[in-house]
């Protein structure tokens, strides 16, 4: 009898693993589909990562470099957007034989955690504007989309598990992410929260809080440096690359105005300020040109980013220090970051209505892009998907009482949401909140939500049956 049980669980041992097999292969044929459908998608920023241009944070760049090397500069870009592609099927597959895992084995929500993956892709190629996928484009999203869900897998299980192997994942995730592009600064903004969360908030464990948080600082001190020595290995200069300062000056300028040419005291920063104030003025890429309404207000200033930022503010103060100085190309640059952040200081002395009023639009449009698109009727859906999926992480706070505990479900739904919070806080007071900036946890919410309605639905039936 117990060689015949023996027999049964090795029975069952290798259904589990055929079944997440051929999970595997049905992603992978899913993501590979796009490559050869569409080849690999050259896109508006891609000359400047294939060229390591030192605006680009060093991941991606060496990415593409190291590609190049191997199969050269006529035929690297097809394996490049191979590559991306197993390593979405892959990260799509952790994802779901994760929530397997953690959810009684319940392959319904494994299938469901890829069908929400899948749709995203699905999505970006057939029904969005851009009219192709990121997996198969020659972009930082084609790693970082993957890399970030890998991310969410590995702080999730050191959550629920406290295993130094997840934790070195999770920090290593998030230190690759940092190094693909600023913006996942989140992850380590992220990674603070949930250890607040569960360390200090739910079980009050101050000093292994103070040793994660150290841990995560220390990541972006690692981040820095590797900044630093890719610069100085491509470039022979120990510097961060540049540009981090044009972005927050181009939302400044969108909503100075006359005004705030008295903010400042250097002649020469006045003098760029108010040519670049002009020029915008003149091209109606200023607030007091946007239409009434929330969605429209952010569209006007999404318009209005980059026309500001490379149309104007870059053309100005590069050609100034081209005129006025004889700088190599690296002092020229660290000359224009300087320029880009001395007017960001004092443009931030401006009055603060209608940069509130930029930011709140701008947030908004940030939380619903990061689980629909922004239109009159997705607008209210995402307001409905908000409210269900707090309701349910309510019901099971307080009514379930799981609040206090590492419950799986409940895990998943404040690292989703948190992470979408933080995204949406950050890219908002930064640069305009496009779906290309947000979705990194579009499918991760559906996978989070029907968990919770996997746990709901679960209650009721007990309900019934005890009744």
């Amino acid at each position: 009898m117990m060689w015949m049980n023996k027999d049964g669980r090795k029975k069952t041992e290798k259904s589990r693993k055929r079944w997440d097999i051929c999970l595997f292969a049905a992603a992978l044929g899913f993501y590979l589909f796009f490559p050869f459908y569409d080849g690999p998608v050259w896109c508006k920023d891609s000359p400047s990562y294939a060229t390591m241009n030192i605006t680009r944070e060093p991941l991606y760049p060496t990415f593409l470099w190291l590609f190049r090397q191997l199969f050269g500069e006529e035929g690297y870009l097809m394996p490049v957007v191979i590559a991306q592609s197993v390593l979405a099927a892959y990260a799509t597959w952790k994802l779901a034989v994760t929530v397997k895992e953690y959810k009684d084995g319940s392959r319904l929500l494994a299938l469901l955690s890829v069908a929400f993956q899948f749709g995203v892709t699905f999505l970006c190629r057939f029904v969005a504007v851009r009219g192709s996928s990121y997996i198969d484009s020659i972009m930082t999203e084609g790693l970082g989309l993957s890399l970030y869900v890998l991310f969410i897998v590995q702080l999730y299980k050191y959550v629920l598990g406290q295993k130094m192997k997840n934790l070195a994942g999770t920090a290593f995730f998030a230190f690759l992410l940092v190094n693909l592009r600023k913006q996942m600064l989140v992850t380590l903004c992220l990674m603070a929260a949930v250890f607040i969360l569960y360390e200090l908030i739910k079980e009050r464990k101050g000093k292994k809080l103070l040793l994660l948080l150290l841990m995560t600082a220390g990541i972006f001190g690692a981040c820095r440096f590797t900044d630093r020595l890719y610069n100085y290995c491509v470039r022979g200069a120990w510097i961060e690359h540049s540009g981090n300062s044009m972005g927050m000056l181009c939302t400044l300028i969108y909503t100075a105005g006359e005004e705030d040419a008295d903010l400042f005291e250097d002649e020469v920063l006045r003098g760029l300020y108010e040519e670049i104030s002009a020029e915008a003025d003149r091209q109606g890429l200023k607030i007091t040109y946007a239409p009434q309404g929330w969605v429209e207000l952010s569209s006007h200033y999404a318009d209005s980013y980059d026309a500001i930022g490379y149309g104007i503010i870059n053309p100005v103060i590069q050609g100034y220090i081209a005129e006025n100085y004889e700088y190599t190309a690296i002092e020229a640059v660290l000359q224009y970051d300087r320029y880009c952040g001395a007017m960001v200081r004092t443009l931030l002395g401006q009055e603060k209505g209608d940069l509130a009023r930029v930011y709140v639009s701008n947030l908004w449009k940030g939380f619903v892009n990061s689980i629909a698109r922004v239109n009159r009727y997705l607008n209210i859906y995402a307001v409905a998907a908000y409210l269900l999926y707090i309701g349910l992480y309510i019901y099971g706070a307080w009514k379930k009482k799981r609040w206090l505990g590492r419950d799986r479900s409940m895990a998943m739904a404040e690292i989703v949401l948190g992470g979408i919070a933080v995204n949406a806080v950050v890219v908002g007071a930064m640069i305009f909140c496009q779906p290309r900036y947000m979705i990194y946890s579009m499918g991760l919410f559906y996978t989070a939500l029907s968990m919770l309605v996997y746990d709901w639905l679960k209650d009721r039936k007990a309900w019934k049956e005890r009744g």
